[in-house]
C-alpha cells in the first residue's frame, strides 16, 4: 500500500511539473495569438481566431486609418480583394475587411455597431451572406475559433481567454502543434489544428490573400486541381433549395438595426449571397426578409446552380471561391 500511494505521490508530480511546462510554453508561443500584440498575423502555424484578429488591428488603426468601407463575412471574404474593389468606390476611400471565421449575423451586427460607437462612417458596406454560417445562431460563438471578441460580446475577458488555454490542453492540440514546431512540417493529421498553406493578413486593411495556394494554381491550374480532387465532391446537377428558414426574430432585428445605422451614414451597401460549391439555392423565405429590410436592387442571389457554381475552377476547393470570382460579382452588383 505505501508503494501504491509513493507511485501517486510521483505520478503527480512529475505530471504537476509537465503541466507546468506546458502551461509556461503556453505563454511563450502564444499559439493562438491572444497573449502578446502582434504587429503582424501573417503565416500563422495554428489557425487562430479571425474575428480576435481583426478587431485587433481594426482597434489598433481605427483612429489613423478613418475606415469608411467595410467587407463583412465568413473567411470566404478571400475573394473579395481591395484591389478589385476599389476601382467601385470613391478614390479617397479607407478600406477594411472586417471578417472572422464561420462569421454569423451576430458577429456582424456587433461590428456594425461597433463601427458606429466609434463615430466612424460607414460610407461603403459589402456583406457577404452564407446559406450555411451567416445564421446559424443569435448568439456568441463557441470554440476557439469561432468566439467573438470580448468588446464586441461584451462577455467576460477572462472566459474568452479560458476558452482558448483549455482548446491548446487537449491532447490532439498538443500533439500537433509541438510535432510541427520540432518538425517544421505539415503532415495530415494535423488537420485542423496546424494551417497547410501560407496565407497573408495585411496589418492595416486586414485583407487575407491565400498566397500559396495562388502560387500553385498559377503555377498549373491542372496540378492544383488533381491534387485538391478529394476537396471536391461530386455533383448530381439537380437543383435543390434550402428548406429550412433561418433566420429568427431576433435576427430580423438585428438586420433592422444594421439598416437603420446604415440609413443614417446614407451607406452604399450591398449582400452577397454566396455561389457555394454544393449548388443549394438560399431559402426564399429568407431571401424575402432580406430583400424586405435592404432592398430588393442591394440583395444579390449568387446560390444555386449558374455560370459561377458551375465551374470547378473557381473555388479553392468545396467552400471558398477564388478572387476571381469575386472580381465578376462586384462588376454584376455594382454596374
Amino acid at each position: 500500500m505505501k508503494n501504491f500511494l509513493k507511485d501517486i505521490y510521483n505520478f503527480g508530480i512529475v505530471g504537476g511539473g509537465i503541466l507546468a511546462i506546458f502551461l509556461l510554453a503556453y505563454f511563450v508561443f502564444d499559439p493562438f495569438y491572444v497573449i502578446k500584440d502582434h504587429k503582424d498575423f501573417s503565416n500563422k502555424i495554428t489557425s487562430g481566431n479571425k474575428d480576435y484578429i481583426s478587431t485587433t488591428n481594426f482597434l489598433k488603426n481605427y483612429s489613423s486609418r478613418k475606415y469608411d468601407s467595410f467587407i463583412f463575412g465568413s473567411s470566404r471574404t478571400v475573394a473579395f480583394q481591395h484591389s478589385t474593389w476599389q476601382k467601385y468606390l470613391p478614390d479617397s476611400s479607407s478600406v477594411f475587411t472586417y471578417d472572422a471565421y464561420s462569421e454569423t449575423i451576430y458577429g456582424i451586427y456587433k461590428k456594425v455597431k461597433l463601427i458606429d460607437s466609434l463615430g466612424l462612417k460607414p460610407k461603403n458596406v459589402l456583406i457577404l451572406v452564407e446559406k450555411d454560417e451567416t445564421f446559424m445562431t443569435e448568439t456568441n460563438s463557441k470554440g476557439y475559433l469561432f468566439i467573438k471578441h470580448p468588446v464586441l460580446s461584451g462577455e467576460s475577458f477572462y472566459e474568452f481567454q479560458w476558452e482558448f488555454l483549455k482548446s491548446y490542453l487537449t491532447p490532439k492540440f498538443l500533439f500537433c502543434f509541438y510535432s510541427h514546431l520540432i518538425s517544421g512540417k505539415y503532415s495530415p493529421f494535423m488537420l485542423g489544428v496546424i494551417e497547410p498553406y501560407k496565407s497573408r493578413i495585411v496589418p492595416l486593411s486586414n485583407e487575407t490573400q491565400w498566397l500559396e495556394l495562388d502560387g500553385m494554381l498559377a503555377k498549373s491550374e491542372t496540378e492544383y486541381y488533381k491534387k485538391m480532387a478529394h476537396l471536391f465532391p461530386l455533383r448530381d446537377g439537380i437543383l435543390r433549395t434550402e428548406t429550412q428558414s433561418r433566420i429568427s426574430a431576433k435576427q430580423r432585428k438585428m438586420l433592422q438595426e444594421m439598416k437603420s445605422i446604415f440609413d443614417k451614414h446614407d451607406t452604399n451597401y450591398r449582400l452577397v449571397i454566396s455561389p457555394l460549391f454544393n449548388q443549394v439555392k438560399f431559402n426564399p423565405t429568407d431571401l424575402n426578409v432580406l430583400t424586405s429590410i435592404f432592398g430588393r436592387d442591394f440583395v444579390f442571389d449568387f446560390s444555386g446552380i449558374n455560370d459561377l457554381t458551375k465551374v470547378k475552377t473557381n473555388y479553392y476547393e468545396f467552400s471558398h471561391y477564388r478572387p476571381k470570382v469575386g472580381k465578376e460579382i462586384m462588376q454584376r452588383i455594382y454596374k
